[in-house]
């Protein structure tokens, strides 16, 4: 993916500096392939007038930029730096103090320090820092580059031993979750010496909904959706086969918490491990305090559903996926979970939100479920204000 303006606008640098936020969000950063280790070295080198990006890995890099434009704090992505090439990403005399850079590649990944700007899966350029999530972009950390009064710079991306020289160690907050009685503990079923946390990959902690376990050619894996993301526990990997089988006692549609190793990550999937696995007790609640029953909303989802006015329009539930159908003919394909709210939904829920995987640019959808009777299902779209009535057909 190309951006097609190389040489953003910008302003000359007196407040062109951009200050870390006093917390960091669970993003893309999460995902650094800890086992591969790979560093960085950033270098001031005399080369051509500008902002250059040399990747000198054995794979592919996407590079981000980030920067104080005319009309504010602009980010702007992705440039592909093909192994061992350079790239100018904004060419002539630097006119700003300050630039901020994020690369990403399927393995190794970089770390990024907390300068935070939005970004998206496919190329942009973005105007504005906050309210990422809201305007349907991820938010995600970047490095910065001081020229010091430079007027040119070169980032050079390279493989081994070290994390970026200029990337602050800040974990995001795991998830808080009330203490529960039951779970699945990777001592429960090792055969051999627990390694602990970090032994494949960066150690994480989330929350999301389990998608199932299942045979794909042959080999079995399980899946769990997360802000847009989809974490794959395969049999392949390190994770004990007894956590994998284990898995089968919990409903699809479960909200879980795992913990774990991340190896690896590409575009919307993350490979995992898993050590620890808890179903999430304490129930969910609308605002008004109500408790929802989410795990039989999700089970009355499954299956298709007819829209009632004839128009050829419905919705194939299957788990944690949403197909919506028009004339026999896919619209989008979402990967969804079920929250109390949303933030659209001033306060009311339950709500289905869905991340968009043929046309991500969308950003997350959020359906307010309005009804649910035994045959029936009504839903809002609370970005548009479109009411839709379903008969289950199937």
């Amino acid at each position: 993916m190309e951006p097609t303006t190389a040489s953003p606008a910008v302003t000359n640098g007196a407040n062109s500096i951009k200050s870390i936020p006093g917390s960091l969000s669970i993003t893309r950063s999460l995902f650094v392939n800890w086992a591969a280790l790979a560093a960085l070295c950033l270098t001031a080198q005399a080369a051509q007038a500008g902002l250059e990006v040399c990747n000198n890995t054995s794979g592919t890099a996407a590079v981000a930029i980030g920067y104080k434009g005319d009309q504010g704090w602009t980010s702007e992505g992705w440039w592909n730096v093909s192994a061992g090439d350079c790239k100018t990403l904004v060419s002539g005399d630097l006119p700003l103090s300050h630039y901020y850079w994020r690369a990403e590649a399927a393995s190794p990944g970089w770390d990024h320090a907390n300068y935070m700007f939005c970004t998206q899966v496919n190329e942009f350029t973005i105007v504005g820092d906050e309210n990422c999530a809201d305007r349907g972009y991820r938010r995600e950390g970047f490095n910065e580059i001081e020229l010091a009064g430079r007027t040119d710079y070169t980032v050079t991306l390279a493989a081994g031993s070290k994390k970026g020289s200029n990337a602050e160690e800040k974990a995001p907050a795991a998830p808080v979750i009330a203490p529960v009685d039951e779970g699945i503990y990777a001592e429960d079923y090792l055969n051999g010496p627990d390694n602990g946390p970090g032994t494949y990959g960066e150690p994480y902690t989330i929350s999301a909904a389990f998608q199932g376990c299942w045979a794909s050619a042959e080999v079995q894996e399980c899946e769990f959706h997360a802000d847009g993301w989809r974490y794959v526990l395969s049999e392949l990997g390190p994770t004990d086969p007894g956590i994998i089988d284990a898995l089968n006692v919990f409903d699809i549609g479960t909200n879980l918490t795992l913990s774990g190793d991340m190896i690896t990550y590409s575009g919307d999937r993350a490979d995992i491990t898993v050590r620890n696995v808890q179903p999430a007790s304490a129930p969910a609640q609308a605002a008004s305090g109500t408790s929802l029953d989410m795990a039989g909303l999700m089970s009355h989802l499954q299956g298709y559903w007819e829209s009632d006015d004839g128009s050829g329009y419905g919705w194939a539930v299957d788990g944690n996926e949403l197909r919506e159908i028009y004339d026999a003919n896919i619209m989008e394909h979402y990967f969804f979970e079920l929250h109390p709210e949303c933030a659209a939904s001033d306060g009311r829920g339950p709500v289905l939100i869905g991340y968009p995987e043929l046309d991500p640019s969308m950003g997350p959808a959020c359906f307010l479920i309005v009804e649910t009777g035994q045959r029936s299902l009504a839903i809002e779209n609370v970005l548009d204000g479109i009411f839709i009535s379903f008969t289950y057909s199937n």
